[in-house]
């Protein structure tokens, strides 16, 4: 009897699409094209309608339609919550906005400038960029004996050091320093932890008195 039913309304709808089609009211192509997809677009619809219609007439098939509703919404959003955090961690945060940004203490180099920028990857040939910003060191290590900075660094004295950021671990290639190319440092609790345990602290009022007299910021020996 259900099926039968089914039948039925598929056939009286069937019919209605196609009085409405051939009506001899409509002379404008575009409006039957309009009323062909619109058909379809119902009939679609109608067909999937019938067949929840019809699970639902047993409990059995109650049960099955819900507890499929019920998984597929909790894989949609599993899906949807792991999309956002993949896109989020893709996209790396720059500038001020990045916790790398920022002055530091090097407990090595005392009252030393250490000064750390995010910024977007350069682009490629294709026009494209890397999603892994680059992160730019800049430093001073002080004229005299034990790594005690006692001056202000000319712009001459100030060393540079670049690497890449992914998933906040940094690839800084010291080798212009003589260390090594491809250093994995850390952000952590307020500072840059390195894989010998030393440890740059964030100065979260920067550090202007370590800077070149002539320079307010670091920006033009970009």
């Amino acid at each position: 009897e259900t099926s039968n039913w089914i039948l039925i309304r598929l056939q009286l709808f069937a019919i209605v699409c196609l009085i409405i089609f051939h009506s001899t009211t409509i002379q404008q192509q575009n409006y039957q094209s309009l009323i062909t997809m619109s058909c379809r677009f119902l009939f679609v619809s109608l067909v999937a309608f019938l067949a929840i219609t019809d699970a639902l007439v047993t409990p059995d098939g109650r049960r099955q339609f819900l507890s499929g509703i019920a998984g597929g919404a909790a894989a949609s959003i599993l899906s949807s919550v792991a999309g956002v955090e993949n896109a989020n961690a893709a996209i790396a945060k720059t500038g001020p906005s990045s916790p790398w940004t920022g002055d530091y203490d090097d407990p090595g180099h005392p009252g030393c400038l250490r000064q750390v920028k995010v910024v977007g990857a350069p682009l490629r040939g294709d026009g494209t960029r890397s999603p892994y910003p680059v992160v730019e060191v800049k430093g001073y290590d002080g004229s005299g004996s034990g790594g005690l900075c006692t001056e202000r660094p000319t712009r001459a004295d100030i060393w540079t050091v670049t690497g890449s950021l992914k998933n906040n671990e940094a690839k800084l290639d010291f080798s212009s320093k003589g260390g090594p190319k491809d250093l994995l440092a850390k952000y952590e609790d307020g500072g840059i932890v390195f894989p010998d345990g030393n440890k740059w602290t964030k100065v979260l009022l920067g550090t202007k008195n370590r800077m070149p007299e002539d320079m307010r910021t670091l920006k033009s020996l970009n």
